[in-house]
């Protein structure tokens, strides 16, 4: 494998790598770097949506999610659009499924088809931004960070996570608003302007002067990468520290096929 830095804050892309081939002897090594750097890029893959849950089942145990279980493979989510996107901008920055009580633990998607301009994924390191809120809340240069909370002042947080979006039998839950990972210990931020509706056991001004900050703060640019899609980028990253958004700055039609590798419930 050739490997190389994807961004400062997070990111290593691998190439010379042919899953279709290799994966099940790659998948050890893809794992320990997965969790030093978050995400992986690897390039240049064509799979089959066979050959992509076949290669996640070496990860553990694949979940289905709402809106693919109509579909022939509940396991494999297309995510595709045929023409141009409904208005222009961002949408929200989220992990993947944080209202489930064992939201995915891990999340992979495939290019098939991609925009010739536009069309990216931001990423943003949950770690980083738990780990810089102390020095983050002392820099007043920022209007937002005037109401930064502290590590200190997050312990024993807890929020509601609401999915209702994907229909009423998807479950609420409710998880740390700084979840510790389950392999590495490290904490990340746990919460996200997607799905998290409030801090529980405090008021609604309360919860809402702790989440705005905190999610200003979640996505500043010193813990982002931006992912420039080709076709048959295959992108896997740490759902338990890692938020993204899909840029919606595209016309033409773009393809992806997702899995999403089942999780703990987040402590």
């Amino acid at each position: 494998m050739k490997l190389e830095s994807a961004a400062p804050a997070m990111g290593l892309r691998v190439g010379q790598l042919n899953l279709a081939k290799d994966g099940d002897r790659a998948a050890g090594e893809l794992r320990g770097l997965l969790l030093e750097h978050q995400l992986l890029v690897i390039t240049k893959q064509q799979l089959t949506s066979e050959q992509l849950m076949d290669f996640g089942h070496g990860w553990g145990d694949l979940m289905t999610h709402p809106s693919s279980m109509a579909h022939p493979n509940p396991y494999v989510q297309t995510l595709a659009n045929q023409g141009k996107v409904k208005g222009k901008g961002f949408g929200a920055w989220h992990s993947d499924m944080t209202w489930h009580p064992t939201p995915p633990r891990i999340t992979m998607l495939h290019a098939q088809r991609v925009p010739g301009s536009g069309g990216d994924t931001g990423y943003a390191n949950q770690h980083l931004a738990y780990e810089s809120l102390d020095r983050a809340s002392r820099d007043k240069r920022r209007m937002f960070r005037r109401h930064l909370a502290t590590q200190e002042e997050l312990v024993g947080l807890s929020a509601f996570h609401v999915g209702k979006g994907f229909g009423e039998h998807v479950p609420d839950s409710v998880h740390p608003v700084v979840r510790t990972h389950d392999e590495t210990g490290r904490k990340a931020l746990y919460v996200n302007p997607e799905f998290t509706s409030h801090v529980i056991d405090v008021t609604e001004h309360a919860s809402e002067r702790l989440l705005w900050p905190l999610w200003l703060h979640a996505v500043a640019e010193e813990f982002t990468y931006r992912h420039r899609w080709s076709p048959g980028d295959l992108l896997i990253w740490d759902n338990r520290s890692v938020m993204h958004t899909a840029i919606l700055d595209y016309d033409e039609p773009r393809s992806m096929s997702r899995i999403v590798i089942q999780g703990n419930e987040p402590v």
